[in-house]
């Protein structure tokens, strides 16, 4: 794997598989802010100062305020101090259930309501816990799968892996041993360059 560093080129990182702790050391060598930012984000960043010799001018927008009280959870109660742990996702699940009580949950809902409330934090725009339960009870009424989460290259490999019928029944140990070893590969880090690279006209050359 290509070592972050700041002369590489933007082909060599996206060829390599990074951790979220890898991405913030570096980005603090180069003088990238990490603040709360995301992976995905975090990899934006520095493909851009990767691109263009430059620091990205951004600041991240912190869910609530260094050492204030988080948010008394009230439906009218405003998100200012937001914290997202159990007790915050019990309470919107609550306030959900109270209108659709056999609403059942759905995989990546936390995480675009998270991304959601996040892009209303950046705005600077006004809602309450309530609007952040409405906006959680439309997503878990969504139809089909939410859209797959950013950068989470590991779990959509997993799932893309487990789903091929060619691998019906293959435990989750075989198929994080098929992703390390694409982990270790250059090129992009999905199942369709696994089965490229693992293709019998692969093996040929």
């Amino acid at each position: 794997m290509n070592a972050l560093r700041p002369g590489m080129s933007v082909e060599e990182f996206d060829d390599g598989y990074y951790y979220a702790a890898d991405l913030k050391a570096f980005a603090r060598e180069v003088g990238i802010p990490t603040g709360n930012f995301r992976k995905f984000e975090l990899e934006a960043l520095i493909r851009d100062f990767l691109r263009t010799g430059k620091v990205p001018d951004c600041k991240p927008v912190l869910p609530r305020k260094a050492g204030a009280a988080r948010d008394a959870l009230q439906p009218d109660a405003v998100v200012t101090n937001y914290v997202g742990d159990k007790k915050t996702k019990a309470f919107l699940l609550a306030l959900v259930h109270a209108d659709a009580p056999a609403l059942a949950r759905k995989s990546g809902q936390w995480y675009w309501l998270n991304d959601w409330r996040r892009k209303k934090q950046e705005a600077q725009a006004r809602f309450t816990y309530r609007d952040l339960a409405n906006h959680l009870r439309a997503l878990m009424q969504t139809e089909g799968r939410l859209p797959r989460i950013p950068s989470a290259r590991m779990n959509n490999f997993l799932s893309d892996f487990r789903a091929d019928p060619a691998h019906a029944g293959v435990s989750r140990e075989e198929a994080l041993k098929a992703w390390h070893w694409l982990k270790a590969q250059p090129g992009p880090k999905t199942y369709a360059a696994y089965r490229r690279l693992t293709s019998p006209e692969a093996a040929e050359y």
